[in-house]
């Protein structure tokens, strides 16, 4: 009897996944895709055939806007297409559906951003300069998940993802702009850990470095958080 369960078990949570890559997958995901592919062969063939040899930091901001473009129609436009499609009205039925559904699919969003940024990065370490790809993949995750997750929040207060891609938009010129007068604070939200500051030693750089990626970390939870906190107050959505 337990096993017949857990087997029925794990044919709905195959389904729902499969259900909702479709879903990921849909409308215009494609482009932003084609997108990120694009920016990160044109950019490493420049530096391939550039004289000044390509650093481990350069790479990382290649990898850092190319990830951003991967989770950015899905964490902006996955509120309104579900109300675009009506199915948002029947996510609202099922029980705990913020945790079966909408967690299941941003987990997913992110688990697909990372398997291919970990393509991206294992083709630059053999093609034009080596280093560790999981930890530059993980790196470059934790400001992509932030980003992405606060894309998200942000979208079920605005509730219409062109409003909410203008947001969020303004939000990346301002920490675009910000990142240079706090490139060396952990508040950075584009800090580069692997572009140690000339009056910056190792051991104060690690330290920066490991705040910061706490301080994403805790800014992640919080909105995502207060995006399924949001997502249970049926009226504003019907």
């Amino acid at each position: 009897m337990k096993g017949t369960n857990l087997h029925n078990y794990i044919i709905i949570i195959y389904k729902m996944i499969i259900y909702n890559l479709r879903i990921i997958f849909a409308n215009k995901f494609i482009w932003f895709l084609t997108g990120s592919i694009l920016f990160y062969v044109g950019l490493s063939i420049i530096y391939v055939f550039s004289n000044d040899v390509s650093k481990m930091e350069d790479m990382y901001g290649i990898f850092l806007f190319s990830g951003i473009l991967l989770v950015f129609y899905p964490s902006v436009f996955g509120v309104q297409n579900d109300q675009d499609a009506r199915t948002i009205e029947i996510l609202f039925g099922i029980p705990n559906y913020r945790y079966k559904v909408w967690l299941v699919r941003i987990v997913l969003i992110f688990i697909i951003a990372f398997i291919i940024m970990l393509a991206f990065t294992l083709l630059s370490s053999v093609f034009i300069v080596r280093f560790r790809t999981v930890n530059m993949t993980l790196q470059v995750m934790l400001p992509v998940i932030f980003l992405g997750v606060m894309a998200f929040m942000l979208s079920t207060v605005i509730r219409n993802g062109n409003g909410t891609a203008v947001v969020m938009i303004i939000f990346g010129l301002i920490f675009l702009i910000l990142s240079t007068p706090l490139s060396k604070s952990q508040w950075n939200v584009f800090l580069n850990p692997f572009n140690l500051p000339r009056d910056v030693n190792e051991t104060t750089w690690a330290i920066i470095t490991l705040k910061n990626r706490i301080v994403l970390i805790t800014g992640t939870i919080v909105f995502l958080l207060a995006a399924l906190y949001n997502l249970q107050k049926r009226e504003k959505f019907m």
